[in-house]
């Protein structure tokens, strides 16, 4: 046989195979696995194939995420990016050196941000406006089910205090009964609708950008949980084909 252009050696193996679940050498011709074993698989080795000494650590198949939304996430991830931090001071820190390096964007779009930094999970426009007055901001928590905004996209979206909430959201409140800064859910499509579509040019690049951190964490197969027309996240099927 062909001798394998690398072999995986020095740790155990999971093979997510129940009669031989665990092995602790693994052989690699271009992109196919041709031998996993023991020793023997060593055997197969060539003066040009690579040996990769796992040192002790586990090799295992890679993973394979069953909802994910790499499209939107990977335009978050190039747009102003909250997610990693924990409080405020960070947030503003962020917020602000991205309006600065983007003074030509009509729109500071993004996300990532945290509930657990704010009193009952709910931010205020106050604390964006002291940022970026000047320009409407909207930015999805972690869990994409709220946005913060600032006053600016507050009145693009024309949301007062007369504004009702819409049947599958709310628009948080300040104790005069104006929008504070927090839209959930269906609300959040208020401020949401009025933001630029992504370009496909931007979609393309946001799925390989969201592809390379997917690979980074060994997931090497995903299902997206929103491909088509929908009113949570950029249709990615375009990015796709």
């Amino acid at each position: 046989m062909e001798p394998p252009d690398l072999v995986f050696t020095g740790g155990p193996v999971h093979t997510a195979d129940a009669a031989r679940s665990r092995a602790t050498a693994v052989a690699v011709r271009g992109e196919r696995i041709v031998a996993v074993g023991h020793d023997e698989v060593l055997d197969l080795a060539g003066p040009r194939t690579e040996v990769v000494d796992l040192a002790g650590r586990l090799l295992v198949p890679g993973f394979q995420d069953a909802h994910v939304h790499p499209v939107g996430g990977g335009i978050e991830m190039g747009r102003c990016d909250l997610g990693g931090a924990v409080t405020l001071e960070e947030y503003r820190r962020r917020i602000r050196a991205y309006a600065d390096a983007h003074p030509d964007v009509s729109w500071i779009t993004g996300g990532g941000w945290s509930l657990e930094t704010f009193p009952g999970g709910t931010p205020t426009r106050a604390e964006l406006d002291a940022v970026v007055p000047d320009r409407p901001v909207y930015l999805a928590n972690r869990d994409h089910h709220g946005a913060w905004v600032n006053t600016r996209a507050l009145e693009l979206a024309g949301i007062t205090a007369a504004t009702a909430d819409p049947a599958d959201g709310r628009i948080e409140r300040d104790p005069g009964g104006g929008p504070s800064g927090t839209l959930q859910e269906g609300a959040m499509r208020l401020v949401g609708d009025l933001v630029p579509a992504a370009t496909a040019e931007e979609q393309l690049d946001a799925l390989l950008r969201a592809q390379a951190l997917l690979h980074s964490y060994g997931i090497t197969a995903w299902q997206d949980a929103i491909v088509g027309e929908n009113p949570l996240t950029a249709d990615g099927a375009a990015a796709y084909a």
